[in-house]
């Protein structure tokens, strides 16, 4: 289970990366980061 969240992470941090490259929306990018780092807290990863 956790090596799927890992995953998710992961891709989720690709995207991130991407669009910010790609100098998209930033309201957007902004919100994926946020729930990004809820991901992670509740990951367990400090």
């Amino acid at each position: 289970m956790l090596e799927n969240v890992d995953k998710t992470i992961n891709a989720i941090c690709d995207w991130i990366q991407q669009e910010i490259s790609d100098n998209n929306n930033p309201i957007v990018i902004t919100e994926a980061i946020k729930s990004l780092a809820e991901l992670v807290s509740a990951r367990g990863i400090n």
